[in-house]
């Protein structure tokens, strides 16, 4: 809780208000107070014995002032006493907020309901308190002609509960907005330090006075010189009117996206000299005529018909591919540029130095009419303050210069937020919708993996397949009209762009000439039986969902006609939830789905007799034929061990003796310790296991070597390859073990099953 002490002094108060958006010099605050030098001084000099201000400096000349953590909650206790002085409750029915506090300019509201955003509308004339202005069920407004703009300072409102005076949280609003609904809402206020836009002009409310809510869909004009630039730069708060600002702009922007969207939004009808990756460009030619600024920017005693000879003469020389000092030179300040006589209003800094990007802006400034964009990556140049004084200069972003223009757009909090600062420290939080330019090397995505999603709501059409995939993927959400437009001509991008909800429609008619992996950028769970069913034959994340859906509902599945190879496959891998088995070999047989499975699951069943005709090797087996070694080989690589394991050592000890069959039983990985260790298998029959390549195959056979042997030793084992307690398995107990394991699972399901036993 803060204890509520009202600021008496007119001065303190003010100076505290304004220390409170950054910090200044004495004269600074005189100037922008209008307060003699004396005042100001005397005011920042209390302040400080204080501690409600700090001075960063030792000298007190030029030193700067800051608010301290003291100061700032001084200016909060201030706010406070204000609100319980000023506000009694019920505000009147309708009502935005109150005015606590002003000085001139500087606003100190108190907000009943929640702010629209940083961009604060304000009526001309306050609220009768009595009667309001209430906006009724139906919706109908009250009336206010006259408006303006204040903008928000600091972060947003402070809710404070009146009954306690402790901070709350804000309300929620009630709706629809009836009288019953506004007497019965929170006790809450939010305190928030604003400032008018347009301080010339004076604004009737006092302190004290209730204010209306901006009209719905009402915009007021901003002021003068923020609307009759020649170019907008976004909209003012979050959706306001346009922002045009008449007078040059410089953009102390870092951040390379910040950078993008300006120069990508302020950059039509304008010579533009900016990074071509900046607004995805390809690497354009330069004109040969900034060569001639070039020359004069290293000659600068040269008289105008020098300049002009040797500018003739260089250009030929390029033309010509000569190599001599002068165009070795043009190399190093323009390296891997090629040269034009047309100019198409961009000139693309890619990889030039800064005299040649110098050369660019007096070539610009000499040569051109149009307004100018410049992105400027190097330190000061004349030729910047030549443009600072030009009234072509429409912006110049850069990081790393000062300039004295009368505009400042600075990054505000996330992608495409940013700040206008105008003469006294007045910020105007602007928002830019911007759609990010395809990079000139930009590649497709190859799997839903590789998508990185944008931000965007929506998108311009394409006029390609690349660019159809590109803008399909800056959507956030998808957008379903573009995607309806795009659907014929470019599928995958018409894909991509599809709303969740729309999936299973848009799937069911063109996912039959797309590649199945794209599929998984839907929720499948949302794909009906016969989509589901359709997508299964060809994913198998969706034949999963498939078999789960199939064994949650058997019965939905069997009171049908089942036709297709996924389904049948769902039911012969689900037998155990299923009373009566139909007969859906056939169907299965047409497009055997996960085959080594479902014959694994249905070894034993009458019907493996037709089953096995899907896989050869599985027949083979089946049907017990004689096997040489390569089909033994064969069977060992398609079926699953737990169907053949009866055979293991009379398999390996025949595929052992030959130095085919070896290389082959390096490569197969087998669980050989769970399959033989029953087998009564002697040390002496795998001696020619030491004989076989290196290989996964080779060290799950010597753990079977090592067991036997140790076994037959009676010693324990030693650690095992495959898994560390293989070679116990040969052992009439085994130790007890883990849980979980990172190693052979198979052998570590054996173990368990010994420890069991």
């Amino acid at each position: 809780m803060v204890r509520s002490n009202r600021i008496r002094s007119t001065y303190q108060r003010r100076v505290l208000d304004w220390l409170a958006d950054g910090g200044g010099t004495v004269t600074e605050v005189s100037n922008a107070l209008s307060i003699r030098v004396p005042h100001a001084s005397a005011a920042l000099k209390q302040l400080r014995e204080s501690g409600d201000v700090v001075r960063d400096d030792a000298s007190l000349r030029g030193s700067r002032y800051r608010l301290s953590s003291k100061g700032l909650n001084r200016l909060e206790a201030d706010g406070l006493a204000r609100l319980n002085e000023l506000v009694r409750w019920p505000p009147p029915p309708g009502a935005a907020g109150i005015v606590l506090g002003r000085e001139g300019s500087m606003l100190l509201l108190g907000y009943a309901s929640r702010p629209a955003g940083p961009l604060l509308g304000l009526p001309e004339r306050p609220m009768d308190e009595e009667s309001g202005v209430l906006i009724d069920s139906n919706g109908n407004e009250g009336e206010s002609n006259n408006w303006r703009w204040a903008v928000q300072r600091g972060d947003g409102p402070v809710w404070w509960d009146i009954e306690t005076m402790r901070k709350s949280t804000a309300p929620n609003e009630p709706s629809p907005m009836t009288l019953n609904a506004w007497m019965e809402r929170p006790k809450v206020i939010g305190i928030i330090r604003a400032r008018l836009l347009d301080e010339d002009s004076p604004w009737p409310l006092g302190v004290g006075s209730w204010f209306s809510p901006l009209p719905s869909g009402f915009w007021p004009d901003l002021p003068q010189a923020l609307r009759d630039g020649e170019v907008s730069i976004g909209h003012a708060g979050n959706s306001g009117p346009l922002v045009s600002p008449r007078g040059g702009i410089h953009a102390k922007l870092g951040r390379r996206i910040d950078r993008s969207v300006i120069a990508n939004s302020i950059g039509n009808n304008a010579l533009v000299i900016a990074d071509g990756d900046l607004i995805g460009l390809p690497l354009a030619h330069l004109p040969y005529a900034i060569l001639r600024h070039w020359l004069k920017l290293n000659h600068p005693r040269l008289s105008p018909m020098s300049i002009e000879e040797r500018f003739t003469k260089l250009v030929s020389d390029i033309k010509s591919n000569s190599s001599n000092s002068l165009t070795r030179k043009v190399l190093n300040d323009f390296p891997g540029r090629k040269w034009s006589e047309q100019f198409n209003n961009l000139i693309d800094t890619r990889s030039i130095s800064e005299r040649g990007g110098e050369a660019a802006l007096l070539f610009s400034l000499e040569e051109g009419e149009l307004p100018i964009v410049v992105d400027w990556r190097w330190g000061h140049v004349k030729s910047l303050d030549r443009l600072v004084n030009d009234s072509r200069c429409r912006i110049i972003i850069g990081e790393s210069v000062d300039l004295d223009l009368p505009f400042k757009l600075t990054s505000g909090n996330g992608q495409g937020k940013f700040n206008l600062e105008m003469h006294g420290r007045l910020r105007l939080p602007i928002s830019v919708a911007h759609e990010a330019k395809m990079p000139v090397d930009w590649m497709p995505p190859q799997s839903p993996e590789e998508i990185v999603r944008g931000k965007s709501v929506t998108v311009r059409n394409a006029e390609n397949e690349l660019e159809a995939l590109w803008l399909a993927i800056q959507l956030e959400s998808g957008d379903d009209v573009w995607a309806d437009k795009h659907e014929t001509q470019y599928p995958l991008a018409s894909w991509i762009a599809t709303t969740e909800s729309n999936h299973s429609a848009r799937w069911r008619r063109i996912g039959g000439i797309l590649d199945p992996k794209w599929a998984d950028l839907a929720n499948l769970n949302e794909f009906d039986d016969s989509d589901l069913a359709d997508l299964a034959t060809v994913d198998d994340s969706a034949l999963s969902i498939l078999i789960e859906r199939i064994r949650s509902n058997p019965f939905a599945t069997l009171s049908t006609r089942i036709t297709e190879p996924s389904v049948a496959t769902a039911i012969l891998l689900s037998r155990e939830w299923i009373e009566e088995m139909p007969d859906v070999i056939d169907v299965w047989l047409s497009q055997p789905l996960r085959a080594g499975d479902v014959l694994r699951h249905n070894w034993n069943k009458p019907e493996i007799s037709r089953l096995v005709e899907a896989c050869m090797h599985h027949k083979m087996l089946y049907e017990n034929q004689n096997l040489d070694r390569e089909e033994m080989l064969a069977i060992m690589e398609d079926v699953h061990h737990s169907l053949w394991k009866s055979k293991a050592s009379l398999w390996l000890s025949v595929c052992l003796s030959s130095s085919m069959g070896r290389a082959a039983l390096s490569m197969l990985d087998l669980p050989w310790p769970a399959l033989l260790w029953d087998q009564g298998l002697k040390s002496d029959e795998l001696v020619l296991v030491h004989h076989m390549p290196e290989g996964v195959g080779k060290d799950s056979l010597l753990d079977v070597l090592d067991g036997v042997s140790a076994f037959e030793q009676e010693m324990n084992p030693p650690i095992g390859r495959s898994h560390p307690f293989a070679c116990w398995l040969f052992q009439e107990t085994v130790p007890i073990l883990p849980i979980e394991t990172k190693h052979n699972l198979d052998v570590h399901i054996e173990l368990h099953r010994r420890l069991q036993q």
